[in-house]
């Protein structure tokens, strides 16, 4: 049997097996694509970490990142995030990544919500692309074993604890990976929505996975939709990083006025959702299908974001003149696994990391350039607490509240069946491409019905829309239960809170700062939040 086995090839996953490796643990890698191929290759704008004291400060990231989660952030959480990010940054200097610099410091820069310039990037806007190269290349010289191309299915359950997983081979033969720790990392689901940054293999598979064990699953009304996706009809949709308006690009309407001078203090640095709801509404308002990001008072456009550049000028479009198409597109999921301040899940052997899981960190809204910082941490947090000799999840962190609320309603682990009732044990097969029917037919009905801007009688109509939709396909069954899952939360959700907009609901309610639950039920249930006051 392994010690650790690592579902998931983004900076979550990789960190902790990178940690577990050089901890002489036996280590296995699984990943559904080729390693390398994850969606963290697909961050632009940076890491947020506080490695300039003397300008800035643990507690004003903390600020900030509380700011954005409206209410909903586990602040011990987000404390842990912010003090331990700078060393995970610098571990991950030293393990060979590669960040831009101005001379011989490193350079900085300022995205939506952060008080002060405290990003860095590598690249220009290829980032994630610059850690995942890293990170592969030191699992490859440390991982006991690396299976490329596998897809994960359910967790294996004994005695109440998980001891591995289900997993399809290249040829679509099951196979048992046992494991002592069973780590996951499969990143988020923008690819429940038709207009998505995110790749293809962005499919909630981990979430799926735990929510068909009856391991506890939160916040995933809390879709984060980027406001500034290219328009332009190509999949993932071309990202224009927010690091554009932290330069000096400009949103404007269509009669070329600034959007969001009058939306937010901030302008247009106002934190994402806010952002997205401003397009997203005037775009409805006057029928159009897009907003326009002036990007022409940035100097040295080609060099500073060759990415985008890159993306423009397939399209035809030239950044230093011409004013850039721009839409809100479903980007990072805020919700997941409910974990502890360690990463441990309601289950004994079960952690979750990254976009993934559901830390506490994020709230109703994520910070940009904390999800790399996220993944960074807590994938690493895991294996240290595996090392400390950890075995049951603690009532830390987002598991205050919630891990009573799932040890009351904790019933037989291991079934293939989702608690509502959908059998997903006619998924065996061959992990073929999914059918884009059936694929499209689901994200259609989330685009249309529970996106940016809901109310009770879309999310009806999506509800409904789901329940008869009957997917085959390993992948389509992930999305389908997460959609349904995100629509049911986000009608119980009678409210807007950050990232969820309800119009028939348009304040925030001071009865809903808690989160909606997943723990083995058929719908969820509220948990308040204990006193939102960092612990220490």
């Amino acid at each position: 049997m392994l010690d650790v086995l690592v579902l998931g090839g983004g900076v979550a996953g990789l960190s902790a097996a990178v940690r577990a490796a050089r901890a002489g643990y036996t280590v296995s890698v699984v990943t559904k694509t080729a390693l390398g191929r994850s969606a963290t290759q697909y961050a632009q704008g940076g890491v947020a970490a506080v490695l300039t004291p003397e300008s800035d400060s643990p507690e004003l990231h903390l600020s900030d990142t509380l700011a954005a989660g409206v209410g909903l952030c586990d602040a011990d959480a987000v404390r842990v995030m912010v003090e331990e990010g700078p060393a995970r940054v610098r571990e991950l200097i030293a393990m060979g990544a590669h960040f831009d610099r101005s001379g011989d410091d490193l350079a900085y820069t300022r995205e939506g919500g952060h008080s002060v310039a405290r990003i860095v990037h590598a690249g220009g806007d290829a980032t994630g692309a610059e850690i995942e190269r890293a990170l592969v290349v030191a699992v490859q010289a440390t991982a006991t074993e690396i299976r490329e191309r596998w897809f994960a299915r359910d967790v294996l359950v004994e005695g109440g604890r998980a001891v591995g997983v289900r997993a399809l081979d290249t040829h679509g033969v099951e196979h048992e990976v046992r494991a002592r720790h069973t780590i996951i990392a499969t990143g988020g689901a923008g690819q429940c929505y038709a207009v998505t940054t995110n790749p293809a293999l962005s499919t909630g598979d981990g979430i799926a996975m735990a929510l068909r064990a009856g391991v506890a699953i939160a916040d995933v009304e809390f879709m984060q939709f980027h406001p500034t996706a290219l328009d332009y009809p190509s999949m993932p949709r071309p990202l224009l990083s927010e690091a554009l308006r932290g330069e000096g690009a400009i949103l404007r309407d269509e009669d070329g006025r600034p959007l969001m001078r009058d939306e937010h203090p901030l302008g247009d640095l106002a934190p994402r959702d806010v952002v997205a709801r401003a397009i997203a509404r005037r775009c409805i308002e006057r029928g159009l299908d897009h907003m326009w990001l002036d990007a022409t008072p940035i100097p040295g456009f080609a060099e500073r974001f060759p990415t985008v550049w890159r993306a423009c000028q397939a399209v035809g479009l030239d950044p230093t003149t011409d004013w850039l198409p721009v839409a809100p597109a479903a980007h990072y999921l805020s919700g997941g696994i409910c974990a502890d301040l360690d990463g441990a899940t309601t289950m004994a052997g079960l952690w979750a990391c990254g976009e993934t899981a559901c830390s506490g960190v994020h709230g109703a809204n994520r910070l940009a350039s904390n999800s790399l910082l996220d993944g960074l941490v807590f994938g690493s947090r895991c294996v240290d607490a595996i090392v400390s000799g950890k075995n049951e999840p603690e009532a830390t962190g987002v598991l205050r509240g919630v891990l009573a609320v799932a040890r009351d309603s904790r019933s037989v682990g291991g079934t293939s069946v989702l608690r509502s009732g959908a059998i997903s044990g006619t998924t065996r097969g061959a992990i073929a491409p999914a059918t884009d029917a059936t694929r499209e037919q689901i994200q259609q009905v989330m685009t249309h019905d529970a996106g940016v801007l809901r109310d009770a009688a879309s999310l009806t109509r999506a509800s409904a829309a789901l329940d008869a939709i009957s997917p085959v396909e390993p992948e389509v069954v992930s999305l389908w239960e997460v959609s349904r899952a995100l629509v049911r939360s986000a009608l119980a959700r009678e409210e807007s809170r950050g990232t969820h907009a309800r119009l028939d609901f348009p304040e925030t309610s001071p009865d809903l700062v808690g989160r909606l639950v997943y723990a083995g039920g058929a719908g969820p249930s509220f948990v308040g939040l204990p006193d939102p006051v960092a612990t220490r």
